[in-house]
């Protein structure tokens, strides 16, 4: 493709950490879409396997209109916002360095901005795949009125690469925010800062998929569940203030016990410590008991944990 230097459509940011052996995939993907009006914006977040080169030739073969910017590793939330500033279109499209869109992702994304004005953020569904398989579709959405609440308290309704926000806005709130406090749960802040300033727009439709990798290690996941408590309870005291209502504090043990139950889920599968697993079971139950998820999230550890004493004492 060959572009004159007028101002593109949408930018794709892409953070990239280490992505040399798998971001041209991630890039084949843009490649191929449909709307052709955009440009790249890859972030090297301090990688040490030549992302850059890699980047570079990519762009420069098929004469795309893009550039990767590159800076000490300083995570994610920091490169997207580098991103972000060095973005010359009024809509940022962010992608992850190892998922991918569908072809007709941002055709359909500028399609809902142009028929939706109002919105500030278009989102859409998104399939994870294992192994190259695909694993299940995580629905995303629905949009609504009291957006901020509802992401609140019934969880993270946007994913990264299946969400397109206008630029103006983005920066109008801080973007990202870049401290350790956050790290793993930026994008989940980010979200419920910006439902606060404009409206969203979901599309009923899989435009991208994400891979995930198996085997995620006991300590990772403390690590992100225990940062998500400190975003809710930052949200939490900022929303419904230092003396909430009784049917308010429901709502938030109710919220904050399914993050015990996502943890102890995880943990589970991970072959965490026992002692571990249980803490966040106990954790779970002593903030909502009557739950039916919590009750099957129970059954599940106990279940787990007896054929384990089973396996461990077979000859």
């Amino acid at each position: 493709m060959t572009f004159l230097n007028e101002r593109p459509a949408v930018s794709v940011v892409i953070p990239a950490y280490n992505a040399a052996s798998f971001i041209e995939r991630t890039l084949d993907s843009v490649l191929a879409q449909t709307f052709e009006d955009y440009e790249i914006v890859v972030v090297d977040d301090g990688s040490t396997d030549g992302t850059r080169t890699v980047v570079d030739r990519y762009i420069a073969d098929r004469k795309l209109r893009g550039m990767c910017l590159t800076q000490p590793n300083k995570r994610i939330a920091a490169a997207r916002n580098a991103g972000m500033r060095a973005a010359r279109a009024p809509i940022i499209a962010l992608l992850d360095h190892d998922d991918i869109w569908l072809p007709e992702k941002l055709a359909k994304t500028m399609k809902a901005f142009a028929e939706h004005p109002e919105a500030g953020l278009v989102g859409h569904h998104i399939v994870m795949v294992r192994a190259g398989r695909q694993m299940r579709i995580f629905r995303k959405g629905p949009a609504g009125e009291r957006m901020y609440e509802r992401l609140l308290l019934e969880g993270n309704a946007v994913s990264p690469s299946a969400a397109s926000f206008k630029k103006d806005l983005a920066l109008s709130i801080g973007g990202f925010r870049e401290e350790e406090r956050f790290n793993t749960v930026e994008d989940y802040d980010f979200w419920l800062r910006l439902s606060k300033v404009c409206l969203f727009y979901f599309i009923d439709e899989v435009l991208s998929q994400y891979t995930v990798v198996d085997g995620g290690a006991s300590r990772k996941i403390e690590y992100h569940h225990q940062n998500l408590e400190t975003l809710l309870q930052e949200h939490f005291a900022s929303h419904f203030g230092s003396e909430p209502k009784f049917w308010d504090r429901l709502r938030m043990r109710r919220r904050m016990s399914a993050v015990y139950r996502s943890a102890a889920g995880a943990l589970i599968e991970s072959s965490a410590p026992p002692e571990v697993r249980k803490e966040y079971v106990v954790k779970m139950l002593r903030e909502f008991p009557f739950d039916v998820w919590n009750l099957g999230r129970t059954a599940h550890y106990l279940a787990t944990a007896a054929a384990e004493k089973i396996i461990a004492r077979s000859p």
